[in-house]
């Protein structure tokens, strides 16, 4: 669970990238898109860091 949590991190590092790229080149729907992505890798990475804690009891 570790590792496919680092991978969902590196690819969200890696688009942050591309999107800060995209902006200098000025493709509007490039980073509309990106950034799309970008928030679905975020909502995973916080469902996988809360299924990883235990809950409090």
């Amino acid at each position: 669970m570790e590792n496919y949590l680092k991978k969902l991190r590196l690819r969200h590092r890696r688009i942050d990238r591309l999107i800060d790229t995209s902006k200098a080149a000025g493709k509007q729907e490039e980073v509309k898109t990106l950034k799309q992505i970008r928030l679905q890798l975020k909502d995973r990475i916080a469902e996988v860091q809360a299924r990883k804690e235990p809950s409090p009891q």
